[in-house]
């Protein structure tokens, strides 16, 4: 949940206030009625960071748009659990999935 506080809100209220980050809310920090900082967890940043590492990289994003278009278009395998590499690799190639 996203939640505004003033500077002076967030100094009064800090250590409950890394509580409800670490429980998943977004806690904005307004600077004279602008936002200035977001209060969010460390796993969620890390998370941000790599999904704009992986956005920035060509290669990541090409794939990434194939994976895309594929399931889009029903270029997927469906199971019922999780198989293993074997028996994954012969229902792509029974299904002409497989590339390369």
């Amino acid at each position: 949940m996203d939640r505004y506080l003033t500077v002076s809100e967030v100094r009064q209220q800090f250590l409950k206030l890394i509580d409800e980050a670490q429980e998943g809310d977004q806690i904005i920090v307004t600077k004279r009625g602008v936002p200035a900082a977001v209060l969010i967890d460390f796993e969620r940043l890390e998370t941000l960071k790599r999904m704009a590492r992986l956005w920035q990289d060509p290669e990541a994003l090409r794939a990434m748009k194939e994976a895309n278009e594929d399931v889009r278009s029903g270029r997927v395998l469906k199971f019922n659990r999780m198989p293993d590499l074997q028996e994954l690799l012969a229902t792509a190639r029974k299904k002409g999935l497989l590339r390369g």
